[in-house]
């Protein structure tokens, strides 16, 4: 009897520090929460109904195919541009609309997260590119060459179109991974790859190789709402990493522009451009000091906590975001030439 007492009195300090551990969760989110809304301000944009569209901005929809045409009033260019955001799931509507006012017929397209797709970062195969092709070949008068530009995992998803022979002619890439990663899907605990082709599996570095003590900060950060810097972790499991996980771009016969910033916090784009740049003459990189994951446009561009989770100041972030579009248009009007 003595001893049932005990393990109860043990069993119901357990609950209480269980309990106080809850609260003590739940106050932290709550807090982190007001503070950083960064934390949960990234799904808002792949709410395709927010963006405006005109004449000149017209919603788009297939089978997988899914986002917006953009027609410029003075088209100047011949060929078409094709853009893709990132783990946020968003269209990179206004990178693509800025393209669009340089005369550039543009495609800003989700590659996962709508109705006729991938529900989740997981699993996207490659092979939907298919349908986007055939789309601007029979949409858009002189439609090629056709450019592919992608930021962050939307860089992934296209440097792996490139890299896999899929009718790419340039290619562009903002804050890039020179590996393929697992996939972002909150309902698995299984690792799956973030992306198939052809119904195979793109191998990918396994986060789980990272060392426990990074992996466990990142996810602490996140149970409590924190922004997260994932960056250790994806690096350690890029080092780690088997050679079938890199992306392989010494076939593609088409140019390369890669942008990143040197404090990058969320993963290691800044090696990944250099790497990746290194596989071929026709391929460059650009590294700009003291910017982040992301190029803005304004210093109040994003929610508060994007220092932490993304990296850089506001002044190189907004540097970075010019300089790169100078090259950027450079590099556009040599590759389409003029009409």
């Amino acid at each position: 009897m003595k001893a049932l007492k005990t393990a109860l009195k043990v069993v119901g300090v357990l609950v209480g520090l269980i309990a106080v551990l809850v609260l003590a969760i739940i106050g932290a989110r709550a807090y982190n929460g007001h503070k950083y809304p960064i934390v949960n301000s990234m799904s808002d944009s792949r709410d395709k109904a927010q963006y405006p569209t005109d004449d000149h901005i017209v919603s788009i929809e297939g089978e997988h195919l899914n986002g917006f045409h953009f027609i410029p009033e003075q088209r100047l260019h011949p060929g078409t541009v094709i853009v893709y955001g990132g783990s946020e799931g968003s269209p990179a509507y206004w990178q693509a609309k800025t393209i669009a006012d340089q005369g550039y017929e543009v495609l800003a397209l989700y590659f996962w997260g709508q109705p006729n797709q991938a529900p989740a970062l997981s699993q996207v195969p490659l092979d939907q590119f298919d349908e986007v092709v055939s789309w601007v070949e029979t949409t858009i008068e002189q439609p090629r060459p056709i450019t592919v530009i992608g930021s962050s995992k939307g860089a992934e998803y296209t440097a792996l179109l490139a890299a896999h022979g899929y009718p790419v002619d340039n290619l562009v890439n903002y804050t890039p991974g020179d590996h393929s990663y697992p996939g972002l899907s909150p309902k698995n605990s299984q690792e799956l790859p973030s992306f198939t082709n052809r119904g195979e599996s793109v191998p990918y570095a396994s986060l789980r190789k990272a060392d426990g003590s990074r992996i466990g900060k990142m996810l602490w950060d996140m149970i409590i709402g924190r922004p997260p810097q994932y960056r250790p972790v994806y690096q350690q499991a890029a080092e780690r990493a088997d050679d079938s996980s890199r992306i392989d771009l010494s076939d593609f016969r088409g140019h390369a522009l890669f942008f990143a910033g040197d404090k990058d916090a969320m993963w290691q784009g800044d090696i990944a451009a250099q790497n990746l740049s290194a596989q071929n003459e026709r391929f460059e990189a650009f590294i700009y000091p003291d910017a982040g994951h992301v190029f803005l446009e304004s210093e109040d561009q994003l929610p508060s906590g994007w220092e932490i989770m993304l990296g850089g100041t506001a002044d190189a972030c907004v540097a970075a975001y010019h300089a790169s579009n100078e090259v950027l248009f450079s590099r556009l009007g040599e590759w389409h030439g003029t009409l």
